[in-house]
């Protein structure tokens, strides 16, 4: 328990961020690291699959996760390799997702209506059988 204790105070004070974030998201705290991703391993090594992990931020905002531009933003995600269905979600309350799919060229589209902001925007990534693709993307909001 207490390492536990110790590595959540060192996360706070370090950034504010929470633990998932701080610890996953070092790249995504400014509107320079979006439309980028990082790969890394995964804990459970699959020889088929691997996993995104995404957050998407905002310059419209109070600061970059302000919920009322990331919160509940419909993602699409496409596979450019095999052309099978698209998997459709919404990002959470912080303005993150995480999906297990086949490892591949993914394109990943977010679309939303924010109040009086449009959002869109698109990003090519890349998915490795075993590995954690780790996306920042901006939402794309214009009024």
């Amino acid at each position: 328990m207490r390492p536990q204790v110790l590595l959540l105070l060192g996360c706070v004070a370090c950034d504010g961020k929470d633990l998932d974030t701080a610890l996953n998201l070092p790249f995504c705290l400014a509107m320079e690291d979006a439309s980028g991703f990082e790969l890394e391993p995964l804990e459970q090594d699959d020889p088929a699959s691997g996993e995104i992990w995404a957050r998407v931020i905002t310059d419209e905002g109070s600061s970059l996760d302000d919920p009322q531009f990331v919160a509940g933003v419909t993602y699409t995600l496409e596979n450019v390799d095999v052309q099978g269905a698209p998997q459709v979600g919404e990002t959470d309350a912080g303005g993150e997702f995480t999906k297990r799919v086949g490892a591949g060229t993914w394109v990943l589209r977010l679309d939303a209506r924010q109040g009086t902001y449009n959002c869109s925007n698109e990003l090519e990534l890349t998915v490795e059988a075993g590995m954690r693709t780790v996306v920042c993307i901006d939402v794309g909001c214009e009024q």
